[in-house]
């Protein structure tokens, strides 16, 4: 009974990574243009409102100033995206909050980024989902979803940027074009995907779709058993850099 079981389980488990790239390249859509709208917080319903406004005091605090509010529309198949963006203009470091809505759930992290002039880039935030493509290799992405205030998370990100851009200075914006620089990701996003292979621009040109390598390799990482030993391999990276800020030093952190 126990090797029918087994075999039915590699059955569906085969038939799942066989199918999932077919869906997956058939409906995934992501947007070529991101329109962005200005909202107030006053215009936003309740429950996000109730995400956005305690950041805003607490980034305050912080030294980052609210650049605005916006609507990201769908960026990716049936979601739609909402974002708060900061600016820090002492330290040239900026900041937002992003809320990702979807038909079952609504998903919300922060971040703060710096961008240095040999061309590296740091992130910092708590967002507990692993991507799926590769990432820039001028990037350097720490997720640390534990992590609950912003003050907590800022500390962590200081402590990186003296970690991996010693004795350089972030760089910032002309004041009053801040946002072209979270618009430059935005843009970014399809044509380095389909650089790597990953995506292909529709004949339309107003969205992005799978291609065939990005449709197997995308959903096989996010199916099990793959999807639980890359978590475990994040969680051990991330742990490990709070070890070594500890160890250079820097102000101990609880464990995450």
């Amino acid at each position: 009974m126990l090797e029918t079981i087994l075999q039915d389980a590699a059955v569906f488990l085969g038939a799942l990574h066989l199918l999932s790239p077919i869906v997956a390249r058939s409906t995934m859509r992501f947007a070529a243009y991101c329109n962005l709208v200005e909202l107030s917080l006053e215009d936003l319903p309740p429950k996000l409102a109730a995400i956005f406004r305690p950041r805003v005091a607490e980034l305050g605090n912080l030294g980052f100033e609210l650049l605005g509010c916006y609507d990201c529309g769908s960026l990716t198949s049936e979601t739609r995206s909402l974002a708060a963006y900061f600016c820090n203009r002492t330290t040239n470091e900026f900041a937002d909050v992003s809320v990702m809505i979807t038909p079952k759930t609504a998903v919300s992290y922060f971040e703060f980024s710096a961008r240095f002039a040999n061309g590296l880039i740091l992130e910092t935030n708590t967002n507990g989902r692993i991507p799926l493509t590769p990432e820039s290799p001028e990037l350097r992405i720490f997720r640390f979803p534990k992590i609950q205030t912003p003050q907590a998370l800022y500390r962590v990100h200081r402590q990186l940027e003296e970690k991996y851009a010693p004795g350089l200075w972030p760089q910032g914006e002309p004041k009053g074009e801040e946002l072209h620089r979270f618009l430059r990701v935005m843009k970014n996003y399809g044509p380095r995907h389909v650089r790597i292979g990953y995506m292909t621009l529709t004949n339309n040109g107003q969205s992005y779709k799978l291609t065939w390598k990005g449709a197997c390799l995308m959903t096989w990482r996010g199916l099990w058993p793959t999807s639980l030993f890359r978590r475990a391999l994040q969680r051990h990276a991330m742990q490990s850099e709070l070890d070594s800020l500890e160890v250079r030093g820097m102000t101990a952190l609880q464990k995450a």
